[in-house]
C-alpha cells in the first residue's frame, strides 16, 4: 500500500485541478472585454494588486486573463479550429507571469510561486550514492532504492514594495527540495534528503532591450542552503547571488552567478562552526545558466552549471513539460552531473524523473 501514495497524490491533484472552473461564461464570451466585464475585473483585482500598478496596467492584466481563458475554452471545444478562430494577442511569456504576480502581490492570503513546484513519483538514479551513509554507519540508508519520489516546494512572500520609487521589491523566498525513498522495502520509506533554501531577494523589474532581448528582471539575493543534518552528514553554504532574466518571443534565459561567503575551517571533526563542505564550489560551480523555449503548449528547458575549471565539474539538466489540464502540467527531466542534492554534491549522478508540475516557468 505504501507504493500507492505517490500515484494517489498525482490522481487527486489531476482530478482537483481538472474540476476547478477557469472562468465564467460572461467573462470569456466576448472577443474583447466589455466595459461591464472590465469594471468587474478591475474591482476584483485592485484590492490585492501591487500599489505601483497603474490603471492601464490593471486593464492590460484583465485583458490578458480574458485572452488566455478564451483561448483555453476554444481549444477545449474545437480541437481542430483554424488559426483565425483561436488567434489571441501574443503576450511575452515572462511579462505575462510578472503581470500576474503584480496583480496579486498585496494579497496576504496568496503565496507567490518562486521556482518550479513539482512532484515526481518516479525519479530513477542509475547509481545511488550510499558513500556518505556508509562512512557514517548510517544503517538506515545502507541500501538505497534506485527509484524514489522527488518533490519541490518553492514560494516567495513580499516584505516591502517599491523601495526605490516605483521599483525594488523585497521578498522572502523559501525552496524545499526532498528525496523520498518511498519504494524502499528495507527501510520504512524514509526521506533520505531534504534541502532547505531560505533567501532574501531584492527584485527589480525592467524593460531594457539588449540585442533584441528584453531584460525583464534583475535580482540580488542572500541565500542559505542546508540539508538540516548534523555531524558528518551536514551540508550547507551561504551565497550572494545575482539573477538576470531575458526574453525574446517564446525564448527566455537567465544568467545566475554567485559568490560563496567564506566560512572558517573546522577545528575538529563535526565542528558546528566550521565549513561542512569547503570544496562545494569545485563541484557546484560559480554560476548557472537556464534557458527555456515554449512551442505551442510545450515548454523545453535546459540548465548548465559549471566551475570554469579544467576538470569541468558542474551539471546540466534537460526538461520537457506538457499540459495535462488547464492548471496542471506533466514534466520529464534528465539530470547529469554534480549537485542534484546537497548530500550528493560531490558525486556524479544521472537521473531520469517523470511527474507533475504545479507551477511552471511561465
Amino acid at each position: 500500500m505504501r507504493y500507492m501514495w505517490p500515484l494517489t497524490l498525482c490522481v487527486f491533484a489531476v482530478s482537483s485541478y481538472a474540476q476547478s472552473p477557469v472562468a465564467t461564461e460572461e467573462f470569456i464570451s466576448q472577443s474583447s472585454l466589455t466595459d461591464d466585464a472590465m469594471n468587474v475585473c478591475l474591482q476584483a483585482s485592485i484590492v490585492s494588486a501591487a500599489e505601483s500598478m497603474t490603471v492601464k496596467q490593471l486593464k492590460e492584466a484583465c485583458q490578458m486573463l480574458h485572452d488566455q481563458q478564451k483561448s483555453e475554452k476554444q481549444q477545449a471545444e474545437i480541437k481542430e479550429a483554424s488559426p483565425a478562430v483561436t488567434q489571441v494577442r501574443e503576450t511575452p511569456l515572462l511579462k505575462k507571469r510578472l503581470t500576474m504576480e503584480a496583480l496579486n502581490r498585496s494579497n496576504r492570503f496568496m503565496l507567490t510561486p518562486h521556482k518550479r513546484n513539482y512532484f515526481f513519483p518516479v525519479s530513477y538514479t542509475r547509481n545511488p550514492n550510499i558513500v556518505p551513509y556508509r562512512n557514517n554507519n548510517f544503517e538506515a540508508f545502507s541500501k538505497l532504492s534506485k527509484t524514489e519520489a522527488e518533490f519541490q516546494l518553492s514560494i516567495k512572500i513580499l516584505l516591502h514594495e517599491n523601495l526605490f520609487g516605483d521599483n525594488g521589491h523585497i521578498y522572502l523566498g523559501y525552496t524545499n527540495h526532498s528525496l523520498w525513498q518511498v519504494y524502499n522495502d528495507t527501510d520504512s520509506a524514509p526521506f533520505r534528503e531534504t534541502d532547505h533554501q531560505p533567501e532574501f531577494i531584492l527584485s527589480f523589474t525592467n524593460d531594457w532591450e539588449i540585442l533584441g532581448f528584453q531584460n525583464r528582471v534583475n535580482e540580488f539575493s542572500l541565500t542559505h542552503q542546508s540539508n538540516g543534518l548534523g555531524g558528518e552528514l551536514s551540508r550547507s553554504w551561504n551565497r550572494i547571488m545575482f539573477n538576470s532574466v531575458f526574453e525574446r518571443g517564446n525564448f527566455a534565459f537567465a544568467f545566475n552567478p554567485w559568490y560563496r561567503i567564506p566560512e572558517s575551517e573546522q577545528k575538529f571533526p563535526n565542528d558546528p562552526h566550521g565549513d561542512d563542505n569547503p570544496d562545494i564550489t569545485h563541484y557546484m560551480g560559480n554560476f548557472e545558466l537556464n534557458t527555456a523555449y515554449q512551442h505551442n503548449k510545450n515548454i523545453f528547458n535546459a540548465m548548465w552549471r559549471n566551475n570554469l575549471e579544467s576538470d569541468n565539474k558542474g551539471a546540466f539538466e534537460l526538461g520537457w513539460s506538457f499540459p495535462l489540464s488547464a492548471n496542471l502540467r506533466g514534466q520529464f527531466k534528465y539530470f547529469k552531473g554534480y549537485g542534484h542534492s546537497l548530500i550528493d554534491y560531490n558525486t556524479d549522478m544521472e537521473i531520469f524523473a517523470l511527474g507533475i508540475v504545479f507551477t511552471d516557468l511561465f
